[in-house]
């Protein structure tokens, strides 16, 4: 039985919804081979499934478990849980589920479950990582996501959405015994740790009647994907869509962005150019992937052929080059590089360490400046004073903000 619909599911949810045409454009591809990154995520989410399964007692109980995780496949050929593995994700991701446990007082929970919103939307259906219960009768999705690039809100995410709707749509007598008499309200909850961000849980709580809007939302997409000419409309929502090296609308947009010059643009031209080029970022590798998968295969590309990487020397045998360099008037520390290890190497060498005696000579340090989305949390740069005075050395910037506060006086 398959996990997720080709139809609408959790992962496809928002694509569905906010580009009908998509559904017919996927059909037409085929699916694309697992990824590197795509096959650890799903080990990293079978040994969550595990260690909630089991649900170890306390401290010790756990760290034998994480023990006898350490080298295990969980039938992931080619990839391993690694000791690093489960210091920066399977623990963190624990940590914070113990949370969610006492900040909802979660009582019941089903791990894996596969729920449907078939009554609804036909051949609509997922799986979600956690659908739990709460001790005031309130329903929790929770999803966990282990990639370090893009960070994944809980707030209207539409694919927590759905798995609560299609959870209390389901027509399974477990399902319906499990949400009956509900609260009103539902919680949504991503889990989500990246190596160098503090932050692991995100949480939203919403109503039911947010969830029932998405279904209505649901429903309608799926009557136009079905239609006449189904409307394509890209977007965030295209990142994973298999369809978009080749669809129509992504090069559209493309032929849009080139007819204009930037040095012409005025900002409000440029708010709509730079989500236009966001939109664009993931079409132009898809389009350079593809293309190099059809000349791998044999295809023809007027214009363009494969060619090999610039190369580098490597050496062939390194203990004999290392032989042969201290064999000369060279010592092991002309022939080596050595560099101190970053803080958070260091926490990761040993965190005990660091906590009690490195912890306090650390700073949170910027190397510049970037654009981000106004929903990004991060403070915005106010004025270009300020934008100044962060490009200045300490010392600089005590003098500068003595100058001003004597002008002042």
């Amino acid at each position: 039985m398959d996990k997720h619909s080709h139809v609408m599911g959790g992962s496809t949810a928002e694509r569905r919804i906010n580009c009908p045409g998509s559904l017919h454009l996927e059909k037409a591809v085929p699916d694309p081979e697992s990824s590197e990154f795509a096959e650890r995520g799903s080990m990293l989410h079978a040994a969550m499934e595990l260690l909630l399964t089991a649900d170890p007692r306390d401290v010790n109980e756990l760290n034998k478990m994480l023990d006898q995780l350490e080298g295990q496949d969980l039938g992931f050929d080619g990839h391993e849980i690694t000791r690093e593995l489960i210091d920066e994700k399977i623990r963190p991701a624990w940590d914070a589920w113990k949370d969610l446990l006492v900040d909802f007082d979660l009582q019941d929970w089903f791990i894996e479950q596969r729920v449907s919103l078939e009554v609804v939307v036909p051949g609509a259906f997922g799986t979600a990582d956690v659908l739990a219960k709460d001790g005031l009768d309130r329903i929790h999705v929770v999803d966990w996501k282990f990639g370090d690039g893009i960070v994944v809100p809980a707030r209207e995410n539409m694919a927590l959405g759905f798995y609560a709707a299609a959870a209390l749509y389901d027509e399974d007598p477990e399902l319906i015994e499990f949400t009956n008499d509900i609260h009103e309200e539902v919680g949504l909850h991503i889990i989500q740790p990246r190596v160098g961000q503090d932050t692991v849980l995100d949480s939203w709580v919403t109503t039911d009647k947010w969830i029932e809007s998405l279904v209505d939302l649901a429903a309608a997409a799926i009557d136009k994907a079905h239609g006449d000419e189904p409307p394509l409309k890209p977007g965030k929502w295209c990142g994973f869509c298999k369809a978009r090296p080749t669809c129509p609308a992504q090069t559209a947009l493309a032929t849009e962005a080139i007819s204009k010059s930037p040095a012409a643009m005025s900002s409000i031209d440029l708010a709509k150019a730079m989500q236009i080029a966001d939109t664009l970022k993931g079409w132009i590798n898809d389009v350079y992937k593809l293309a190099q998968q059809e000349l791998e295969d044999g295809a023809t590309i007027p214009g363009y052929k494969l060619v090999n990487k610039l190369p580098r020397r490597v050496w062939t045998d390194p203990k004999e080059a290392e032989k042969r360099l201290r064999a000369s008037k060279y010592k092991v520390g002309d022939i080596y590089k050595k560099t101190l290890i970053s803080p958070t190497q260091a926490e990761k060498l040993d965190s005990r360490l660091y906590n009690r005696k490195l912890h306090d000579i650390v700073a949170m340090h910027s190397s510049g400046v970037t654009i981000a989305p106004e929903s990004d949390k991060r403070q915005a740069i106010v004025s270009s004073a300020q934008l100044l005075t962060n490009a200045l050395p300490e010392q600089k910037q005590e003098t500068e903000t003595g100058n001003r506060n004597r002008k002042q006086e």
